[in-house]
């Protein structure tokens, strides 16, 4: 009998509170996230593309002619990207992809 009842209510539950709403890849950004979910949004890309710079040089850390090659270019690119990295945590994120790159190029001098 408990067990029955205890189906119930997982069954009544389901049912109130509905299937839920799926998002999908084609439905718009929330433009009301405020100025500090704006910071987050903007530091999430951010810290994705400076890993992606400094994916070349981290990958290639056994090759220190490969890391010569792209160490001008993703120091660029993370110049470019470090003054788009807007909050405090993302700063020393940041600082510790760049500090991943240092390290490798100190590998290969």
């Amino acid at each position: 009998m408990r067990m029955i009842s205890t189906l119930a209510l997982i069954g009544l539950l389901s049912a109130a509170c509905g299937p839920g709403e799926e998002k999908t890849a084609e439905e718009p950004k929330n433009d009301n996230i405020g100025p500090q979910g704006a910071d987050v949004a903007s530091d999430t890309d951010a810290l994705r593309a400076a890993n992606e710079a400094a994916g070349e040089v981290v990958r290639s850390a056994g090759d220190c002619e490969s890391v010569k090659a792209a160490l001008p270019e993703t120091n660029r690119r993370l110049d470019e990207i470090e003054p788009s990295v807007r909050t405090a945590a993302g700063k020393v994120t940041f600082e510790a992809v760049r500090k991943r790159v240092r390290d490798v190029a100190e590998i290969c001098p």
